[in-house]
């Protein structure tokens, strides 16, 4: 596992749960994590790249500061269908791994997590560009 992984993944549910609660249209895609930052997609209609990213780093960083416990458990796939979003996971997968962050997020995610919101650190937003029609890149990190 990279140094920043479960810390760069957790902040990285938080970003993308703000954002798709913001924009009706948004949906996160493409998420890959390197050492020291992190890369997501969303594709929308809206033009990320307007959007005030002080006051949403805020959001995120407030979301952080909550303190919130971070649970997986795995549930079989008819179960947790109930519960989750399960478009993005293939057919063939029929255990799934499910992150909850303190009930403010709950996703489908095979990837290491923290245990606790305030062991992320600080949330950066570093770079939105726009990499095709309706699709925008975050690239993040965090800071001690």
């Amino acid at each position: 596992m990279k140094q920043n992984n479960g810390r760069l993944q957790t902040g990285e549910h938080i970003l993308a749960k703000i954002i798709e609660d913001k924009i009706d249209d948004a949906k996160t895609g493409f998420v890959r994590f390197e050492e020291e930052y992190g890369v997501v997609e969303f594709t929308t209609k809206q033009d990320l790249r307007e959007i005030d990213f002080n006051e949403l780093q805020f959001e995120v960083n407030g979301v952080i500061q909550k303190n919130f416990p971070v649970k997986t458990y795995v549930k079989s796939r008819e179960e947790a269908e109930k519960e989750i979003d399960l478009r993005k996971v293939p057919q063939g997968i029929t255990e799934i791994r499910i992150v909850d962050i303190g009930g403010f997020d709950k996703r489908a995610c095979k990837d290491p997590h923290i245990e606790n919101t305030s062991q992320i650190g600080n949330f950066i937003i570093e770079k939105v560009k726009r990499v095709g029609k309706d699709r925008y890149r975050f690239i993040f990190k965090i800071k001690n």
